[in-house]
């Protein structure tokens, strides 16, 4: 079947994935609550630069309340964001089905409680994307996506989902271990996004100076005793290797958190490192690392308006 997509939050990595998806012939459109996006993509087209090639691509973009029916919506919103998102969806999306690809922990079920568990796709990705201005997207190599429904049993929808993403370009795997690469993924999260938020830093700046890096290591070792009592089966190499890659590699990146706090934004540390705050709590299980970065990121977020009261 030919698969009609909306994006809903269609920041870096939402135009990344439209972007992929439109070069592959597959409808897509973007959808955001505010209109510079879409104002932007409908004067000048989305200029996309993946993996080194630029593109002017004509691609539908609109506020939420404006969007065409679609048969999937892929959530791109921040974890915070899921439920207001959906109880805002309009008449035309009420019966897609909805997948999220977000950060953080716990999304799945935020999606499920919303729309029911036979509507929700879950999974995560790791490409990499970096939205230059409204209607302007870069996104390297497609690294790898992992899909699977919700429900746990095999599902056709899913299936052609999984097929049309690789036709995209975008690496997909379709496995009921899905939560397994969510954790993965999280773990890598939690040991980054606080820490750069907090110091300002970027990973290149962690793996200039080793008490950096060996911190980041040990907020991941934290995080992946609480995975692991938890149920989820993460490969604790995998992650360790992603902080030294990162480290190694990305110099100047400003991680989504760092960006937030210097842009007095909310972050999705409750999705993050408060996650695993809460499910030690639950575990009877210690996490100190996890709620010292909890309650600084907390209190950095409301720093701005106790200096503006």
């Amino acid at each position: 079947m030919d698969i009609n997509y909306s994006i809903l939050g269609a920041g870096a990595m939402g135009t990344a994935f439209g972007a992929r998806l439109t070069l592959a012939g597959f409808n897509v459109e973007l959808l955001n609550r505010s209109p510079a996006q879409s104002q932007a993509i409908a004067k000048h087209g989305l200029l996309a630069t993946i993996n080194g090639q630029q593109h002017i691509l004509k691609v539908a973009a609109t506020t939420v309340e404006k969007a065409s029916p679609a048969d999937v919506v892929i959530i791109f919103t921040k974890s915070f964001q899921i439920k207001p998102a959906l109880e805002q969806l309009p008449a035309s999306l009420q019966n897609a089905q909805i997948i999220t690809l977000q950060n953080g922990l716990g999304n799945g079920a935020q999606v499920a409680a919303e729309v029911g568990i036979e509507r929700t796709i879950e999974g995560v990705t790791m490409m990499p994307a970096q939205l230059l201005k409204p209607g302007e997207v870069v996104s390297s190599d497609a690294a790898e996506t992992w899909l699977y429904h919700a429900t746990g049993k095999p599902d056709a929808l899913t299936d052609q989902v999984g097929a049309d993403f690789n036709l995209a370009g975008i690496t997909t795997t379709v496995t009921p271990a899905v939560h397994n690469f969510i954790w993965q993924k999280a773990s890598f999260n939690v040991a980054m996004n606080a820490l750069c938020g907090l110091i300002g830093a970027s990973p290149g700046m962690l793996d200039h100076f080793p008490d950096g890096k060996a911190f980041a290591h040990d907020i991941a070792t934290e995080t992946l005793v609480i995975a692991k009592a938890s149920g989820a089966t993460v490969d604790e190499e995998k992650v360790h290797s992603l902080i030294e890659y990162a480290c190694a590699n990305h110099l100047r990146h400003k991680p989504s958190m760092l960006q937030d706090l210097e842009n007095q934004r909310s972050t999705e540390i409750d999705a993050l490192n408060g996650y695993i705050v809460d499910l030690a709590d639950t575990l009877g299980l210690d996490a100190p690392l996890n709620r010292m970065l909890t309650r600084l990121v907390r209190l950095k977020q409301v720093a701005p308006t106790f200096w503006k009261s």
